[in-house]
């Protein structure tokens, strides 16, 4: 599973798709090359397995670009003609993997033991490689810690704080090492190990700038481009969007209740309404509604309600799920025109569950809250 996580961490964009073929012991045909890479070393418990070196642009995982087998000793050495400068890795029979940085004309030795080759290796002639290898192990161990108490605070909501204040020195210190980690490498391929490390709903400022850097210092590698590509793409949806900033007016939705009555969501002003874009066929949203009923129940009476717009396209089911899942609140509305609804284009819904959380002035508090971010905004909007 860390391996599998680590190479995940550098499948950052759409893989380039290139016209040639490229098989396990061919070279790329037709196409311009960078320069020969020189890769030998010994990886103990490769002792006459096969070693594949491949790129995420170029057949992927699946398929290496070029294997070679170490000898009893798990030694190897193979020289390879680069396409372009990108990201590589060598793979192991076990599935174990090293990324490496290449220009062209690279001459690389590596050393390691397949027990944990993440952690038993090195690399001479390229430091770069070694410095992102070694940052991707402290980011994986700092997920396991992430993920682990947050599923406490799934099991227990009342842990929250305990948690909150048990996590705050591991984050702390991982985000020193992470900056700092940018400012030593900032000229260097390396820094791309630190997008993961990055939340785009917070830093999207800080990511941009290490995409930028990127750019200055490896902007003929595929992966990079692609990179750049994700953040401008991103960039226009987040101008698109920006109807949904803190403290904008809601968009008004008009749509049919199930007994085919018109409900304003405007009708609203005056309460706190979650808009709760939603449907029957839509398993997170059927296992979210628990949650919403119990603070329905909860903020009902101190003026908190639903506005639910469904994007079903039978009533029937429409109707089946609000009985089913106990929906008390009196606004359900949907065209059943799913994917077509004019709320969700009004409010460019590209996945469910989504919502929008609104105050009694009729502004926008926040979107896409749910879960335990929810329980705690309306905590902090009714002091309780």
């Amino acid at each position: 599973m860390l391996n599998k996580i680590i190479f995940f961490l550098l499948t950052l964009a759409t893989a380039v798709t290139y016209s040639q073929t490229v098989g396990p012991q061919n070279q790329p045909q037709d196409q311009k090359t960078v320069g020969k890479a020189y890769l030998s070393g010994q990886i103990v418990g490769a002792e006459n397995q096969q070693i594949g070196f491949g790129n995420q642009n170029v057949g992927g995982i699946r398929s290496p670009l070029y294997t070679t087998t170490a000898d009893a000793e798990g030694k190897f050495s193979f020289t390879y003609e680069l396409p372009f400068a990108d990201y590589y890795f060598l793979k192991f029979h076990n599935n174990q993997m090293l990324n490496l940085i290449l220009y062209g004309n690279d001459t690389i030795k590596i050393y390691g033991d397949l027990r944990n080759i993440m952690e038993i290796s090195n690399f001479v002639g390229s430091e770069e490689s070694e410095a992102m290898n070694q940052f991707l192990i402290a980011h994986a161990d700092f997920k396991h810690i992430e993920d682990s108490l947050t599923m406490v605070v799934r099991t227990n909501p009342s842990k929250q704080t305990e948690v909150n204040d048990y996590f705050k020195p591991f984050a702390e210190d991982f985000y020193a090492k992470r900056n700092k980690f940018i400012n030593i490498y900032s000229g260097s391929p390396a820094i791309v190990v630190c997008l993961n490390a990055m939340n785009q709903e917070t830093e999207w400022e800080l990511y941009k700038s290490v995409v930028n850097l990127l750019q200055q210092s490896y902007g003929q590698s595929p992966t990079v481009n692609n990179i750049a590509q994700y953040v401008a793409n991103k960039t226009q949806e987040m101008e698109a969007i920006k109807f949904l900033n803190p403290g904008n007016p809601a968009r008004d939705i008009a749509l049919p209740s199930p007994k085919g009555d018109t409900l304003r969501l405007s009708d609203l002003k005056g309460k706190v309404v979650l808009i709760e874009f939603c449907a029957s066929w839509c398993r997170p949203c059927r296992m979210e509604n628990p949650n919403v009923v119990n603070l329905y129940k909860m903020y009902k009476d101190e003026g908190f309600t639903v506005y639910s717009v469904s994007l079903d396209s039978n009533l029937d089911s429409w109707i089946a799920a609000i009985e089913q899942d106990g929906l008390i609140w009196p606004y359900h509305v949907s065209d059943l025109k799913k994917w077509q609804s004019v709320a969700a284009s009004q409010y460019l819904v590209k996945s469910i569950p989504f919502t929008v959380l609104i105050g009694k002035d009729g502004n926008i508090i926040g979107s896409n809250i749910r879960g335990v971010d929810l329980q705690n905004q309306l905590k902090a909007i009714f002091g309780h």
